[in-house]
């Protein structure tokens, strides 16, 4: 068994030791064959870098432009958000949205109707106001001068009655003013001491007295009407006339009879009492002239029939003679006054119309029919044939731009279209928003038969400085070595490196203002990746992806 076990066990041990013979073996052959693959490359590499031209470009003279961009909106020079310049009630709209309009067209109207009576009032007043100038200048007709003087002779005849004291007329009948008072008061006091004491009992017994009669008159009528009640024609009997009439003049007895009982009224006494004052207030009042007459004229009432009788005098002196200046000039300022009344009628009458203050298209109308004018827009009209491009440019920017700077305007609605433009303004204040500090732009355009509505969005690009004839290479072509710019200059089939001066640069090319000639050739770079140098081979494995043995 031992003997067995043993000889098993070497073999096995001379298995392993042919195995890792076999592995080994393959290991040295596998880097053979990488090391004859890495010389292969590199060789390959090498002839591929020394197959790959140089690309060159020429020092060429031109024209270099520096740029600012800008966006913005098509803005239209002419706009007009068009009002009632009055109040009214909308009466029609005569143009719609999009309707092409001339300068002086009517776009609404207002019910004139109000306006026109106004108007008419206005000139009203104005021919009256002349007709009285125009008789002023005239003078005085002859009816006018005879009423003048038949005015003048009633004041001196009253002021002949003032001052002479009454007649004898004239005091018997303030004395009978005075005595027809005293009986009226004694009167109304008569019935209102009647009033307050009540009927005598002589006037009740009478009233009692007719009462009992009636009601004995009332009570045989009734009996002979009832004797006879049952035949067909009893309304046209004399029974049945003669006990209506007994019924009214028993219910007429009766009446009288409750009233001759009855205490008087409030509203009776009241009547009676005002009687008697108004009685009192009227003596006192003819007593009074009766006094004034016997007393003579007043100086009062003579300086006022003298006052009258001057200015009578007044009046006919300035109908016999030519008008006063004075007279004259307020009659002219009449006159004036009415005319401007009659021109701001006419003026309200033609605000009542809507007007397009120039040729242009309707953008917005917000109106309709039968609505009262408030006062906002009502129609909105632009000119399209005339429009800007307003931009808002960053404050480091705004600094570069001036008035007559020109520019090109593109349109992302219309990717074909390029329109040149110069600036026309500079805002002077900024807006900032979220920080950000932004003036406003406007640059004029011909817009060359192009329609450009209103807001379309645009790009500016505005030229803010140009030299001409100036040595330009592309910007790729210039590097940075040290302080220095550089560039690659061929020289006799071979780069050189040259150290240039630039001056201006824009998106591709830059100005040479020293070290470089025209027409000489400056090497680009290219912008191709370098083949990656073969992995060198050491140990058991190649760095970035070797094969490693585990023993």
């Amino acid at each position: 068994m031992g003997t067995e076990a043993q000889r098993v066990g070497v073999g096995k041990q001379q298995t392993l030791r042919i195995r890792r013979s076999q592995i080994l073996t393959l290991v040295v052959a596998f880097l053979a064959s990488a090391a004859v693959a890495y010389a292969a490359y590199g060789r390959f590499a090498i002839s591929t870098e020394q197959a790959t031209p140089m690309q060159t470009a020429t020092v060429r003279r031109g024209s270099i432009a520096a740029t600012v961009s800008a966006t913005g909106n098509v803005v239209p020079n002419k706009q007009s958000k068009l009002t009632f310049a009055t109040s009214g009630t909308l009466k029609e709209v005569d143009v719609k949205l999009g309707d092409k309009v001339k300068a002086g067209q009517v776009l609404a109207k207002l019910d004139t109707s109000p306006l026109e009576i106004k108007l008419a009032q206005a000139q009203s007043n104005l021919r009256a106001a002349q007709v009285k100038l125009d008789q002023l200048k005239a003078g005085a007709t002859a009816d006018d001068i005879a009423a003048a003087k038949a005015a003048l002779a009633a004041a001196e005849a009253k002021y002949n009655e003032t001052v002479s004291g009454p007649t004898d007329a004239d005091l018997k009948a303030a004395e009978g003013a005075v005595t027809s008072a005293q009986a009226t008061l004694a009167k109304a006091q008569a019935d209102l001491d009647n009033l307050k004491a009540g009927p005598s009992q002589d006037e009740i017994t009478a009233a009692k007295a007719d009462l009992d009669k009636k009601q004995a008159a009332l009570q045989q009528a009734q009996a002979a009407y009832d004797k006879v009640s049952w035949r067909g024609d009893i309304g046209s009997r004399p029974e049945a006339l003669a006990l209506q009439q007994a019924t009214i003049d028993y219910q007429a007895a009766l009446a009288n009879y409750n009233i001759k009982i009855a205490p008087p009224k409030p509203e009776d006494l009241a009547a009676a009492e005002k009687a008697v004052e108004t009685a009192k207030a009227s003596l006192v009042s003819a007593q009074a002239k009766l006094d004034d007459l016997k007393a003579g004229p007043k100086a009062a009432d003579v300086q006022a029939a003298q006052s009258a009788v001057a200015s009578a005098k007044a009046q006919l002196a300035l109908k016999q003679g030519p008008p006063s200046q004075q007279d004259l000039a307020a009659a002219q300022e009449q006159v004036t006054s009415a005319q401007l009344s009659v021109q701001q009628a006419q003026d309200d009458l033609a605000k009542a119309s809507l007007v397009a203050p120039f040729d242009g298209v309707v953008a917005a109308v917000a109106l309709n029919v039968g609505e009262q004018t408030s006062g906002t827009s009502s129609v909105t009209l632009v000119d399209p044939n005339s429009v800007r491009v307003d931009v808002t440019v960053d404050e480091t920017d705004v600094s570069k731009l001036g008035l007559g700077k020109t520019a090109q305007i593109t349109f992302d609605a219309l990717p074909d279209t390029r329109i040149p433009a110069k600036v026309v303004a500079i805002s002077p204040s900024a807006s900032v928003q979220q920080g950000v500090v932004t003036y406003l732009v406007s640059l004029d355009l011909d817009t060359q038969g192009v329609y450009l509505p209103a807001g379309m969005s645009a790009t500016a690009t505005i030229t803010v400085e140009q030299k001409d004839n100036v040595l330009l290479v592309p910007n790729r072509a210039i590097r940075v070595q040290g302080r220095n710019r550089v560039v690659d200059v061929i020289v006799d089939g071979k780069p050189e490196t040259r150290t240039v001066t630039v001056g201006m640069s824009n998106d591709q090319f830059t100005e040479v203002t020293d070290g470089l000639q025209e027409n000489e050739q400056v090497v680009i770079p290219t912008t191709s990746t370098a083949p990656s140098r073969a992995p060198s081979v050491g140990g058991f494995g190649m760095p970035g992806g070797g094969i490693m043995i585990r023993r």
